[in-house]
């Protein structure tokens, strides 16, 4: 069982691992979350990579790191 952890649309995040053997994404590339779907142990994380990819990551399959947070706008 993989660690949950706490991501939201809009963190920038760093591709660890990846079994898509179809892309051209590499360990270490970057990009953006811009949707999730699905229940926490069972998402699918959308991002829209750096280098123009738009390539989905499965929770329990594939592996990234959160590399910047989005801060949520405070209202004062």
């Amino acid at each position: 069982m993989k660690r949950k952890i706490d991501v939201k649309v809009g963190d920038t995040v760093e591709l660890v691992y990846t079994n898509d053997e179809l892309t051209k994404l590499r360990k270490g590339d970057r990009g953006v979350i811009t949707s999730i779907e699905g229940e926490p142990g069972d998402r699918v994380f959308h991002i829209k990579w750096y280098n123009g990819d738009s390539l989905a990551l499965l929770e329990e399959v594939d592996e990234f790191k959160i590399i910047k947070k989005r801060f949520n706008d405070l209202t004062l």
